[in-house]
């Protein structure tokens, strides 16, 4: 959807919503609604590729659950070959965000 919003200074500038389209296959999955709800917010964070970068405290906030409950999804979708996870490190070879690469149905 594009939307025209004018701002203050009377310019109008064309803003487009963001969206993410989940493939029906999943249900053959028969995932938990736990699974299910980070498998969506792996998907929406991903790129084209399926990659993405989100940490466990965000899925847990955009999920409504707790970061061990991310842990046990994260857990059952590499299980399911939906996901998956690659641990990053800085520089300094502290930890940062895991990597996921997403199973995208296309």
């Amino acid at each position: 959807m594009i939307e025209i919003v004018q701002k203050e200074n009377f310019k109008e500038e064309k803003v487009t919503e963001k969206f993410s389209i989940i493939s029906n296959r999943i249900s053959d999955y028969r995932l938990k609604p736990r699974d299910y709800a980070v498998y969506y917010c792996l998907v929406k964070h991903s790129d084209k590729s399926g990659v993405c970068f989100p940490s466990r405290r965000l899925i847990a906030k955009e999920c409504c659950i707790d970061k061990k409950t991310v842990d046990t999804a994260i857990r059952s979708l590499e299980k399911a070959g939906l996901v998956i996870k690659r641990k990053r490190h800085r520089q300094d070879g502290s930890n940062t965000s895991n990597a996921y690469t997403v199973k995208l149905f296309r």
